[in-house]
């Protein structure tokens, strides 16, 4: 079976999915060009990771002959490479080739690393899957160019386009034009005739250079103009695609990632309005410049295409060492970003355990491989920036040298050396430009491969003919169970029960019985992979999850609030709210004094997610806001701890006499004793059903939480 020399490295795009890339490079090593997004479809993997049998079973599938095998390193070295090992870390990888000396290995988070022998066996876990292709095995096809969509949808706007392209061919006109006129007037003064056409020479050479001038501004703004069009297109498209994506899909994202690929849209957006188009003409401007010199002389023709081909011969050799350069400092300072991002919002956290230090020894050591990846990258370009910078001044001399040397011989005048040595420097230099560009456009693919993983996510799920629903508050589970995965085991197990309009129905278990996750399941958050989940008697899978969650209210212990105004974060919408409205939710969740004692009042701008008010005072705030919504069914996971008991009750009151039906996450026993009913979870499923008084007689597992948070609380008390 065909195979390329090297494994092609696949990057990963969230921290669980280095199977899923090891899956792909094996694949495409075989010539079989699945992309990551297609695996992941067929292959869902969790926050869990993926385990080796899965990826086995998955291989054999696409035809493929698999061997799991426990081997010592030295063995490693008597078997035929690549295959799939698995690390201390319980990180996947590649080995790509290993000997005595060294071992190169493919690491879906740092890509291709080339470690001693004695560092690989210590980092080597012991397990590896060998894959090797069958006769049933198919490859997949390439797929379109990966930036085909992308310039076929900003392609639409050929106006500006257009408007751009035109502009810039007369501005590269008119700098091609320059050394000519320079030419005629040298020899027209040399030969001391014709003064007056000398005159209009250099009134004609002023009058082009203001022109030139004119033009670089108006193609500049064409260029800013053309950037804004794609802005509009790649931007706004992306960021629109990023809020219709299912909720599992940035549980499984850091948070630093996604906001470095959003960053790197910029980067994107420059080289398309700035180089794709400079880049054609350019090209044609080289064939006109060596045209040029071909018509003057064949030999500096030749003289400058043998230079301009040491060029090339040189940036084809340094190009794979910049390219992975970049690549390992994308991937270092997506991590630094990653780990900046978390421990600002983790701040609170750290400072109370009095972690500073570690926090900072982490940190450190990331910002240490962040700047090892800077010098390297920075090192590779010095040598490369060095190096056409001897090219672009050299050459062009030696072209002069060999100019004047014509010259003398009669062969050449002097204003066509002059103008051979101007046209030869701009050959060369926009030849070192056109090189430059290559590099720019293989960067921002890699910063595109990160962009499409959002642009290519499948959207939370809509069913055709979505059904939009006014709510009662009903709520019934018909024999629900999830798992996050096709290849985990189910987290809720065979739920079923029913909550009628205006009940409080509590849900208590411990820590990881499945609370969350079955708020989730409540809101459409996840789907059931079996079952059903139904809101008065009518499928979620058939209406309009915005529409549906628009009349629910959600008061959560993580409390997230936008960098706007108080009114705007109760409000949350752009609709209009009666303002006596909004303070009668703030006086019900006890915010309203609070307020009105701050300077600005409900015109105060919250900032840092809310970081500048108090813990309690963002829960009330959302509280409030779910008060002003109305809802006809409401989820608090512990939503009251802020509020004293008096104030808590008369919040449950409101609620009450509201008709909302509530649904209570308890962690505090004492809160849902007045419940319609108790669900007690254990190990995903419902253990126990029923009213305080009536699982308290039963002393099973409410009972015993009970008791122990009572005993806590007297110790505490």
């Amino acid at each position: 079976m065909k195979h390329s020399k090297r494994v092609p490295y696949v990057e990963q795009m969230q921290q669980t999915e280095c199977g899923l890339c090891c899956i792909a490079m094996i694949l495409k090593y075989y010539y079989s060009n699945e992309t990551l997004g297609a695996i992941r479809e067929e292959l869902e993997v969790g926050r869990d990771g993926l385990e080796l049998k899965f990826m086995e079973r998955y291989f054999r599938l696409k035809g493929m002959d698999t061997t799991i095998l426990s081997l010592k390193a030295e063995e490693l070295l008597e078997l035929k490479q690549p295959v799939i090992l698995l690390l201390e870390n319980e990180q996947y990888a590649i080995l790509e080739s290993i000997n005595q000396k060294y071992a190169i290995v493919i690491d879906p988070a740092y890509g291709r690393i080339k470690k001693s022998y004695k560092e690989f066996i210590t980092s080597y876990h012991g397990d590896i899957l060998k894959v090797t292709p069958n006769s049933c095995f198919m490859p997949v096809k390439r797929r379109g160019w990966i930036w085909g969509d992308l310039l076929k949808r900003i392609g639409q706007k050929k106006g500006i386009f257009l408007q751009t392209a035109i502009i810039s061919i007369i501005t590269y006109g008119i700098q091609l034009f320059l050394p000519i006129l320079i030419e005629n007037m040298i020899d027209l003064t040399l030969k001391q005739e014709a003064q007056m056409k000398v005159k209009y020479c250099i009134y004609f050479i002023v009058f082009t250079v203001l022109l030139y001038g004119f033009m670089s501004f108006i193609r500049q703004k064409s260029v800013i103009l053309l950037q804004m069009e794609v802005d509009r297109h790649l931007i706004k498209s992306t960021f629109t695609k990023l809020m219709q994506l299912p909720y599992k899909y940035f549980e499984s994202r850091a948070n630093g990632d996604l906001l470095f690929r959003l960053s790197s849209l910029n980067i994107i957006r420059d080289l398309i309005a700035q180089h794709i188009i400079n880049g054609v003409i350019q090209l044609g401007y080289a064939i006109v410049i060596i045209t040029y010199l071909a018509n003057k002389s064949y030999l500096l023709a030749m003289v400058t295409l043998g230079i301009f081909a040491l060029n090339g011969f040189f940036i084809v050799l340094i190009r794979p060492l910049i390219l992975n350069a970049n690549q390992q400092q994308i991937i270092e300072n997506t991590a630094l970003q990653t780990m900046q991002t978390e421990t600002v919002y983790a701040m609170f956290g750290i400072k109370t355990a009095g972690m500073e230090e570690e926090i900072f020894d982490d940190w450190n050591k990331t910002y240490k491989k962040s700047m090892k990846a800077y010098q390297k990258k920075n090192f590779i370009m010095n040598i490369y920036t060095t190096t056409i910078t001897v090219f672009r001044t050299v050459g062009p001399f030696f072209i002069l040298l060999l100019g004047l040397k014509l010259s003398v011989t009669g062969n050449m005048t002097v204003g066509a050396v002059v103008a051979c040595y101007s046209l030869a420097s701009v050959f060369i230099g926009t030849s070192v430009s056109l090189f430059n560009m290559w590099n720019d456009f293989e960067l921002a693919s890699s910063y595109l491969e990160r962009v499409n993983d959002i642009t290519e996510a499948k959207e939370e799920k809509k069913p055709e003919n979505a059904l939009n629903i006014d709510i009662t508050g009903s709520l019934e589970f018909r024999n629900v169970s999830f798992a996050y995965t096709n290849t985990s085991q189910n987290v809720i197990e065979n739920i079923s029960f029913t909550i009628n309009r205006g009940e409080k129905v509590a849900i208590v278990g411990s820590s990881g019985s499945g609370k969350s996750t079955l708020t989730k399941l409540m809101l459409g958050l996840y789907e059931p992979t079996a079952g059903d989940i139904f809101y008065d008697g009518v499928s979620i899978s058939e209406v309009d999850k915005r529409h549906l969650r628009k009349q629910l209210g959600v008061v959560p212990q993580d409390m997230t609030l936008f960098n706007k105004t108080i009114l705007k974060n109760i409000i949350l919408d752009s609709r209009q709210v009666d303002m006596e409205v909004v303070k009668n939710a703030a006086n019900i969740s006890q915010i309203s004094e609070e307020i009105e004692e701050m300077p600005m009042k409900y015109n105060t701008l919250i900032s840092d997610m809310g970081m500048n008010l108090s813990g309690g005072q963002r829960q009330r705030i959302i509280l409030a806001r779910a008060v002003v919504n109305n809802p006809k069914l409401i989820i608090l996971d512990e939503a009251t701890s802020s509020l004293d008991s008096i104030n808590e009750k008369k919040v449950s009151k409101y609620f009450e006499e509201n008709g909302s039906t509530r649904i209570v996450i308890a962690h505090r026993m004492s809160t849902i004793i007045d419940a319609d009913k108790i669900l007690v979870m254990d190990n995903g499923q419902i253990a126990e059903c029923g009213t305080h008084e009536e699982l308290m007689e039963k002393k099973e597992i409410y009972y015993t939480l009970y008791q122990s948070q009572g005993k806590n609380q007297v110790k505490t008390a």
